[in-house]
């Protein structure tokens, strides 16, 4: 249910998040387009206006210039009519001012006496154009958006135009001064229904790419969430100790694949890690029962009297080494669990080398001995003083020298070499590098890269490592990389195997 309401959870955020980015999208770009739209529209309305105004101006331009001043009401008529025609079918007021700012024409009303005073009309006879602007419409076409310098008191759609080129072209006599045709538009009435018709088409437009969007983003949403939820199906398996669940992914996705084979080499890691940890108990179980049972065996047989006082002495032996088993399964068990929880520390202190590994090599002396292995190149070694913690140093060489002793048949021989070295450019230290190599016996190549895992052990079959718990190399690995040092091994795959650890000199 949890996974199920966090699953849920995620596809409302993911689809919740692409409906706002939608939303968002058409809120801007209604915006924009009514902005645009406007901008058209007033454009459009100006220059219906301008081109107007100018027609206007020409056509009063040819009346006073005709035969019809002789007939002043005549010619009142005309101009009446031609501004009442032009402001009909723009729905505009078309009106003529003087130089003064006065109206002296319009739609309703134009004086006899051909346009000498200001016109008497009740619409118009508020209005005063400002002088500075009136000056500027008798000189050259005019266009405006606003007040039209102070004229009105709100925001008027304005064109203006001179009539006749300049006051030296009047008929003399006449009673005639500079003028122009001025049309006013109220842009609210037009543009909020202009507006108004855009936004309905726009609406529904937007409507019906919304439903169709809401299908498209649920659905893709669906597609977006469901490898995340197949993921957190695997990794619940994987919780569950099922780790052959695997998660495919669609190719084409690379954050996605990326992710899923993440997932899936996470998987197959940690399939390798349960079979080790297994095969670990296992082992350690078996280590721990087989010499316990055999000294549990000697000490009966000594304590019953089923083994004579003579042989006593032998059998005790035996069960010294048995203890001593046990107290290096349960070090090595005791120092992995110390660098898992980060708390194996490294007492640094001089040392010398050679003899270390010397005191470590007597310690298999018997075995030596016993299976006939001959030891070489101990007589090249010096002394070579490093900084390090004896204690896991010895633990080191002891796993190597008893991998060494494990794996080498008898009759043949253990290696012994040291050498010093320069580091790279980056790293003035000096290093010196011990290489043990044993004979007789190698590693296969598809091997060699997991040897220093935790619980792995090359010799499946436990013919030459029949009490190797798997951890020494990995224990070795662990501790030279403590002390700034690397281990590494290499084989012929068949008659040699060579471990080599590299450690830094003492500075």
């Amino acid at each position: 249910m949890a996974r199920r309401r966090i699953q849920s959870g995620l596809f409302r955020r993911y689809f919740t998040a692409f409906l706002v980015i939608i939303l968002v999208s058409f809120f801007f770009l209604g915006g924009a387009f009514v902005m645009l739209s406007l901008r058209f529209w007033t454009e459009d309305k100006q220059t219906l206006l301008s081109e107007n105004t100018e027609r206007t101006a020409q056509m009063l331009d040819i009346y006073r210039e005709s035969s019809l001043t002789e007939n002043p009401a005549r010619l009142s008529d005309m101009i009446r009519s031609q501004l009442l025609n032009t402001s009909a079918m723009l729905d505009a007021d078309f009106v003529i001012v003087n130089s003064k700012g006065d109206i002296v024409g319009c739609r309703h009303t134009v004086p006899a006496t051909y346009l000498p005073t200001k016109a008497q009309c009740s619409i118009h006879d508020s209005i005063h154009i400002p002088a500075e602007i009136a000056a500027r419409a008798l000189k050259s076409p005019l266009i405006s958006l606003g007040t039209f310098g102070g004229a009105f008191t709100q925001q008027m759609l304005c064109a203006a135009h001179p009539v006749g080129e300049s006051t030296s072209d009047l008929k003399a006599g006449l009673p005639e001064e500079p003028l122009f045709v001025l049309a006013i538009q109220d842009i609210r009435g037009g543009l909020a229904d202009y507006i108004g018709g855009i936004l309905r088409v726009y609406l529904i437009a937007s409507l019906f790419v919304l439903f169709i969007s809401f299908f498209v983003v649920y659905y893709t949403t669906f597609l977006l969430v469901r490898p995340l939820r197949e993921m957190a199906r695997a990794t619940k398996m994987y919780a569950n100790g099922n780790f052959a669940v695997r998660v495919q992914v669609d190719p084409k996705d690379s954050e996605l694949r990326t992710l899923g084979e993440a997932l899936n080499s996470m998987a197959v890691s940690l399939a390798t890690l349960e079979s080790q940890r297994r095969s670990f108990v296992a082992n350690v179980s078996h280590e721990l029962k087989t010499p316990m049972t055999s000294i549990n065996g000697f000490l009966q047989g000594m304590l019953d009297g089923t083994i004579p006082k003579e042989q006593q002495p032998k059998y005790m032996r035996l069960v010294s080494e048995e203890v001593s088993r046990l107290s290096r399964l349960v070090t090595g068990m005791l120092n992995l669990s110390k660098i898992e929880a980060g708390e194996l520390s490294v007492a640094h202190t001089a040392l010398d080398l050679s003899e270390l590994l010397v005191q470590t090599l007597l310690s298999f002396e018997r075995i030596i001995e016993e299976n006939r292995i001959e030891i070489q190149g101990l007589e090249d070694l010096r002394p070579i003083t490093v900084q390090g913690d004896r204690d896991l140093l010895t633990q080191v060489f002891y796993n190597l020298i008893d991998n060494a002793a494990k794996f080498t048949p008898p009759g043949f021989a253990i290696c012994f070499s040291t050498t010093v070295s320069e580091g790279k450019r980056s790293d003035r230290r000096r290093f010196v590098t011990v290489a043990i190599r044993n004979t007789g016996v190698g590693v296969p190549s598809d091997k060699l890269p997991r040897l220093f895992d935790r619980f792995y052990k090359a010799d499946e079959s436990r013919g030459y490592d029949a009490k190797s718990s798997g951890l020494g190399l990995y224990l070795v690995k662990t501790i030279t990389e403590l002390h700034g040092g690397k281990v590494t091994a290499n084989s012929d795959g068949s008659s040699w195997t060579e471990f080599t650890v590299m450690l830094p000199l003492q500075s």
